[in-house]
């Protein structure tokens, strides 16, 4: 039987706003578990996005590839996720962020060209914060 731990150092927060809004508004039950998951790789990893592959995705909440992919997309049109691609041909990788207070300057830089989605992954990787850039 599987029993919730107490919280302690181990854990990370969830704003009540998930429960009290998205998931009374969610229809596509892949993009909850796709979100939650997107709130663990990137907030608790003390992150304000991502790459994440879509292996991985499939990976870690156990659903089918065009469970995710349907799942990533319902939140991405409804406004809960935003994403940019970066790379080449043959090498395209596609970085997902939370639509949050943090990431929203970070949106409107790449959308408007001020920060190429390559550069955006490099300071990604580096893990620096919003405010680096």
């Amino acid at each position: 039987m599987f029993r919730l731990p107490r919280p302690q150092k181990n854990y990370m927060e969830v704003p009540n706003i998930v429960f009290d809004v998205l998931i009374p508004k969610i229809t596509n039950l892949s993009a909850l578990k796709c979100y939650l998951l997107m709130i663990r790789k990137t907030w608790g990893w003390g992150k304000v996005g991502d790459w994440i592959s879509l292996s991985q995705l499939v990976g870690l909440t156990g659903l089918s590839e065009p469970s995710v992919i349907s799942g990533m997309k319902w939140l991405e049109q409804n406004g809960y996720i935003w994403s940019t691609k970066f790379g080449t041909n043959g090498a395209i990788k596609k970085m997902y962020f939370l639509c949050s207070e943090d990431t929203e300057e970070i949106e409107n830089m790449v959308k408007s060209g001020m920060i190429k989605p390559d550069k955006l992954y490099e300071l990604m990787m580096n893990e620096r914060t919003p405010k680096e850039f």
